[in-house]
Protein backbone atom coordinates (compact mmCIF):
# COMPACT_ATOMS: atom_id res chain seq x y z
CA UNK A 1 0.00 0.00 0.00
CA UNK A 2 1.24 3.15 -1.22
CA UNK A 3 1.14 6.29 0.87
CA UNK A 4 0.84 10.17 -0.34
CA UNK A 5 1.14 13.37 1.58
CA UNK A 6 0.96 16.78 0.04
CA UNK A 7 3.53 19.91 0.48
CA UNK A 8 3.09 22.13 3.33
CA UNK A 9 2.27 25.58 2.58
CA UNK A 10 1.73 29.21 4.36
CA UNK A 11 -1.32 30.48 5.58
CA UNK A 12 -1.31 33.79 3.74
CA UNK A 13 -5.13 35.30 4.80
CA UNK A 14 -8.23 33.99 6.91
CA UNK A 15 -9.53 35.21 10.09
CA UNK A 16 -7.76 35.48 13.20
CA UNK A 17 -8.67 32.72 15.89
CA UNK A 18 -10.00 34.05 18.97
CA UNK A 19 -11.97 37.05 16.82
CA UNK A 20 -15.12 38.37 17.72
CA UNK A 21 -16.29 38.25 13.98
CA UNK A 22 -14.33 34.54 13.65
CA UNK A 23 -17.59 32.23 14.28
CA UNK A 24 -19.76 34.26 12.41
CA UNK A 25 -17.94 34.67 9.06
CA UNK A 26 -16.98 30.69 9.32
CA UNK A 27 -20.54 29.81 9.38
CA UNK A 28 -21.01 32.43 6.45
CA UNK A 29 -18.27 30.92 4.70
CA UNK A 30 -18.31 27.21 5.16
CA UNK A 31 -22.43 26.81 6.05
CA UNK A 32 -23.50 25.72 2.55
CA UNK A 33 -20.45 23.43 1.90
CA UNK A 34 -22.24 20.30 1.52
CA UNK A 35 -24.92 21.54 -1.09
CA UNK A 36 -21.90 22.23 -3.41
CA UNK A 37 -20.61 19.20 -3.46
CA UNK A 38 -23.65 16.93 -3.68
CA UNK A 39 -21.62 13.76 -5.51
CA UNK A 40 -18.64 13.15 -2.67
CA UNK A 41 -19.54 13.15 1.05
CA UNK A 42 -19.18 15.99 2.90
CA UNK A 43 -19.06 16.33 6.98
CA UNK A 44 -19.45 19.20 8.88
CA UNK A 45 -19.20 19.77 12.70
CA UNK A 46 -18.61 22.68 14.33
CA UNK A 47 -15.16 24.01 13.33
CA UNK A 48 -14.31 21.59 11.44
CA UNK A 49 -14.89 20.11 7.77
CA UNK A 50 -13.68 16.93 5.88
CA UNK A 51 -14.26 15.98 2.32
CA UNK A 52 -14.35 11.95 1.93
CA UNK A 53 -13.28 11.01 -1.33
CA UNK A 54 -12.64 7.25 -2.66
CA UNK A 55 -11.51 5.74 -6.05
CA UNK A 56 -9.23 3.57 -7.75
CA UNK A 57 -6.05 5.41 -7.43
CA UNK A 58 -4.24 8.24 -6.31
CA UNK A 59 -4.74 10.22 -9.73
CA UNK A 60 -8.16 9.56 -9.89
CA UNK A 61 -8.69 10.77 -5.96
CA UNK A 62 -6.55 13.61 -7.18
CA UNK A 63 -8.48 14.89 -9.90
CA UNK A 64 -11.88 14.60 -7.89
CA UNK A 65 -10.31 16.88 -5.19
CA UNK A 66 -9.69 19.48 -7.93
CA UNK A 67 -12.94 19.00 -9.11
CA UNK A 68 -14.35 19.41 -5.89
CA UNK A 69 -12.25 22.60 -4.85
CA UNK A 70 -12.88 24.29 -8.42
CA UNK A 71 -17.10 23.49 -7.43
CA UNK A 72 -16.16 25.07 -4.23
CA UNK A 73 -14.38 28.20 -5.62
CA UNK A 74 -17.46 28.88 -7.87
Amino acid sequence: MQHFTSDNAAVTCGVPQGSVLGPILFLIYMNDTDKAILEEKVKLFADDTNLFLFDKDSKSVSLKATQCLNKLSQ
